[in-house]
């Protein structure tokens, strides 16, 4: 039998291969219990701690000859630093265990190029949201560890909202050692804005499994001011960037306005992990970017106690109750995947609905500048030119980014869904259908405006043609007047100018001589421009008379034989020749002998 999503798309039932060993509650001896409780970055330390030992005699008597120097106090004041730098390399190894071969640099990097002073930390808002909960034999549901209890949590809740290296150092030193290599991808990952939907269950050692969940995206909003990230990568670019849209219109009730406001695209990112021993003893994580507006916020949460109900779950936007946990890890994980896809969903939906609204009116602008006979119409084909151009690079941005997170849910519909029952599945993929909508939507905008591209293009070089035209046109009649102008006044000047030289005329200037020689240079002077405007075309009529006046004579002179195979001297003589005599008629003629037959 088969079952219907809501979009109506059918798709089998699977056999869940989530492994029992989870489901059941899993006991731990003395030493497991006190790896559990011991941070990671003190489990390693322990390990190397034998080998420190060995090397301890040979130390001590270096650091006796040795001069205490700067670089030694730089690598004292880094010890904190490079705890980040272990926490990311792990145990001997496991460095194949990692996703990437830079991730330990990457992360390591960010957090070491901090160096923040320590009351420029004190001023900074709460960034984190820590929910523990103790399994109560008599109400495991609402029992919450207070800040005097002993932390003996068995499922735990940490909220982060712009990750920083402050963050992460202070996950770094209390994170467990079953925990570290979950925390390990989440960072990684988070800062490289990747997206990924997965399951990973550990087969060696003790068995553990991680739910995780990355998801960029971007935000599109409106305000006087942009804000940027703070946080730097080691190459001191903001980790998320950010873009001004000059070029996106703003508008109210589809009708455009003038204000100081203008669009900025944010950026985002939201990661969850969720990893444990059994359904219950876990962790989930959360990392979520709110540098662009103060709409969701750690002291937003817990201002958020008492209204609706309890304590408001952050992981879950605040719609899920935290005093009514849900215990399940799985059904946890895919709720708060839900209710993350549907935010991002909804940013996703602004920005789409205001590409069309944006490429309908650009549509509306050209159609109406094309169609009127203002002078500005040029104009609006140019700037539409721009616009598309513009347009265009955005939306393959977009796309770039949103098909990212349909590949990344493709991988996981191939591989780890099958650990989930299949209709707690269906809200989500749901979710994800929509997402795979808005891309084929951006592909298809995108495609509209190629092709619209060239067809504007080519509009806009007829418009500059036509105007180029009838700049020249207006240009030739200015010269015209000028050159009459000219034509009419230079004689006149030249005249006078003659005139006014004593000694120079041979006769007595008057006024008859003084119009005589008026006309006479402008008669001369429109004869020269008769002649210099004409002589190509009387030179090539005159070749072509003599020409034809050749071939008339040779002609008559050869009886039709070709001039081409006459001697020089032959054609020479016959050039200059004025004889000319009657042909007699071929029959009449001995061709031999030159002479006339009887």
């Amino acid at each position: 039998m088969a079952a219907r999503i809501p979009e109506g798309i059918p798709r089998q039932h699977w056999h869940c291969i989530w492994p029992q060993l989870f489901t059941a509650r899993r006991e731990f001896n003395d030493r497991s219990r006190e790896t559990e409780n011991l941070p990671f970055i003190e489990f390693l330390a322990k390990l190397f701690e034998g080998a420190d030992e060995d090397d301890g005699d040979e130390d001590e008597i270096e650091d006796e000859d040795d001069v205490p120097s700067d670089e030694d106090e730089d690598a004292e004041s880094s010890d904190e630093q490079s705890d980040v730098r272990r926490f990311m390399m792990g145990m001997v190894g496991e460095e194949d265990n990692l996703g990437s071969r830079d991730q330990v640099d990457l992360v390591a990097s960010f957090c070491e190029k901090s160096k923040a002073a320590t009351n420029e930390r004190e001023e900074r808002k709460p960034v984190a949201l820590l929910d523990e909960r103790a399994n109560s034999e008599t109400d495991p549901a609402t029992h919450a560890l207070e800040e005097d209890e002993q932390h003996d949590a068995a499922r735990r809740i940490v909220f982060i909202t712009n990750l920083d290296p402050f963050a992460i150092k202070a996950l770094v030193t209390t994170v467990a050692l079953t925990q570290a290599p979950a925390l390990q991808d989440l960072f990684y990952k988070h800062l490289t804005s990747t997206a990924s939907i997965g399951v990973t269950i550990k087969s060696s050692g003790f068995q553990s499994f991680t739910l995780d969940f990355h998801i960029p995206y971007y935000v599109l909003r409106e305000s006087k001011k942009s804000w940027s990230d703070t946080r730097e990568k080691s190459n001191g670019e903001p980790l998320r960037q950010f873009w001004e849209l000059p070029f996106l219109s703003m508008s109210r009730n589809n009708k455009l306005i003038c204000t100081d406001e203008r669009y900025c695209l944010y950026e985002a990112m939201t990661s969850v992990g969720v990893t444990g021993n059994d359904h219950w003893t876990w962790a989930a994580y959360g990392f979520v970017d709110t540098y662009f507006d103060s709409r969701e916020s750690v002291d937003g949460y817990h201002q958020m106690k008492g209204r609706r109900w309890g304590r408001a779950d952050p992981l879950a936007d605040g719609q899920i109750n935290a005093d009514e946990p849900l215990w399940d890890p799985r059904e946890y994980f895919l709720k708060v995947v839900e209710i993350r896809t549907g935010l991002a969903l909804m940013e996703w939906s602004q920005i789409i609905n205001k590409m069309e609204r944006e490429v309908q009116q650009s549509r509306t602008n050209l159609l109406l500048a094309l169609s009127s006979n203002d002078p500005k119409a040029k104009q609006e084909v140019t700037n539409f030119i721009r616009w598309n151009l513009y347009m265009t690079n955005f939306l393959r941005l977009l796309g770039m980014k949103l098909s990212d997170t349909v590949v990344a849910w493709e991988s996981f519909r191939e591989n780890g869904i099958y650990y989930f029952d299949d209709y707690s599945v269906i809200p989500v993929e749901t979710a994800f259908g929509k997402l795979k909508a808005y891309l084929q939507k951006l592909r298809e905008l995108e495609k509209e405006l190629r092709e619209d591209n060239p067809d504007g293009l080519n509009v806009h070089l007829g418009l500059e043609s036509i105007d180029a035209t009838n700049s020249q046109q207006k240009t030739a009649r200015q010269l015209e007047i000028l050159t009459v102008i000219t034509i009419i006044f230079f004689p006149l000047a030249l005249a006078a100018n003659l005139f006014s030289t004593t000694g120079v005329l041979p006769f007595t200037p008057n006024l008859a001589t003084f119009i005589f020689v008026f006309l006479s240079l402008g008669i001369l002077i429109l004869a020269t421009l008769v002649v210099l405007s004409n002589w190509r075309s009387w030179l090539h009529q005159m070749i072509e008379y003599n020409q034809k006046a050749i071939a008339y004579y040779y002609n008559e002179r050869f009886d039709g034989k070709d001039a081409s195979i006459i001697p020089p001297k032959v054609l020479k003589r016959a050039m200059f020749s004025r004889r000319s005599r009657k042909a007699a008629p071929p029959e009449e003629l001995d061709l031999e002998k030159g002479v006339k037959k009887d």
